[in-house]
């Protein structure tokens, strides 16, 4: 299981725990006191990202099938537009603090109706990643991780491809409700 559609899918919005459908730029970036994306993107999206203080940070959380969590950022890119950057990170538990550990990728664009996302669990990981109880928050975690992905993203529906090759995660994680 992961965080893209299948391949023969057609681009659709993405969708909430609940399976209510979203505009990429719906609820499903639930604001967050802190958090930061620095990546470098090659390919289809040119870009060096550097979304960290000032920018919409989103709220990190448990991935809808249970099985590890899911980080959401979003940011404007020059000549690009709008993005939403997703990554699954499986198998990971709010709290958990781990090497190697898998990533899929979902790039959207949005407006665009462009979506990019890696085949299967293998393409992209994060060499390091921990997560720190927040003081007086015992249900919040801060998670720091150092990741990378060694294949691109394919365009979902369509031509082209995008390469995260290095990414800096923090978010704010909290435990499953």
């Amino acid at each position: 299981a992961d965080d893209r559609p299948p391949a023969d899918a057609p681009a659709a919005p993405p969708a909430n725990a609940a399976g209510t459908t979203l505009d990429a730029g719906d609820a499903l970036c639930v604001p967050a006191s802190a958090g930061s994306l620095r990546a470098r993107l090659q390919g289809a999206i040119e870009a060096e990202i550097d979304w960290g203080e000032g920018a919409e940070q989103c709220l990190g959380g448990v991935r809808p099938q249970g099985d590890g969590i899911r980080l959401l950022y979003k940011g404007e890119v020059p000549g690009s537009g709008r993005l939403l950057v997703v990554l699954g990170i499986t198998p990971l538990r709010p709290g958990e603090s781990a090497r190697n550990v898998p990533v899929n990728l979902t790039v959207v664009r949005e407006g665009a109706g462009e979506f990019f996302a890696t085949r299967g669990q293998d393409k992209c990981a994060l060499d390091t990643v921990s997560q720190v109880a927040l003081e007086g928050e015992p249900r919040r975690y801060r998670l720091e991780g150092r990741g990378y992905c060694t294949q691109p993203a394919r365009a979902v529906g369509g031509d082209g491809a995008v390469l995260l090759s290095r990414f800096d995660v923090v978010a704010i994680v909290p435990e499953a409700p």
